[in-house]
């Protein structure tokens, strides 16, 4: 027959395993944004790491493109969460993305200047919301 003695630390063991499983079966999944989030690291990186210039526009558009595709995958998923940093980054991408747009074949210097000024302000939002989802995706 068991004691009181053996009980309480059979019982003890018992509620630390049954807690440590129930830990291990939860959901240690990283919210789906952050997938997204990577996505959209690399493509802002490939973005601003280009040197505008004439020869270069239609890389950027390019660039552009790929990164509001990849905007909009995380300002979908991580709105609810981020409401501030998926806004900056949604407005700075449409205004990188208009002023691309408006490009004439042969920008002028002061064009290329004010793109750059755009494309740097997507690296700053994204950079803004990367600080932002850190916490809940590393």
């Amino acid at each position: 027959m068991f004691t009181q003695r053996r009980i309480l630390p059979a019982l003890a063991v018992a509620a630390f395993t049954s807690a440590a499983l129930i830990v291990g079966c939860g959901d240690d999944s990283k919210p789906e944004y952050c997938d997204r989030v990577d996505d959209l690291r690399s493509s802002v990186s490939a973005l601003t790491d280009i040197s505008i210039n004439g020869d270069t526009i239609n890389t950027v558009e390019t660039n552009v493109e790929t990164v509001q595709s990849d905007a909009e995958a995380v300002v979908d998923s991580a709105r609810s969460d981020f409401p501030e940093e998926t806004d900056a980054l949604e407005n700075a991408v449409s205004n990188t993305s208009d002023a691309v747009n408006e490009l004439p074949a042969s920008p002028s210097g002061t064009q290329i200047a004010a793109l750059a000024v755009n494309v740097a302000d997507v690296g700053k939002a994204a950079s803004n919301l990367y600080d932002a989802t850190s916490s809940a995706c590393d």
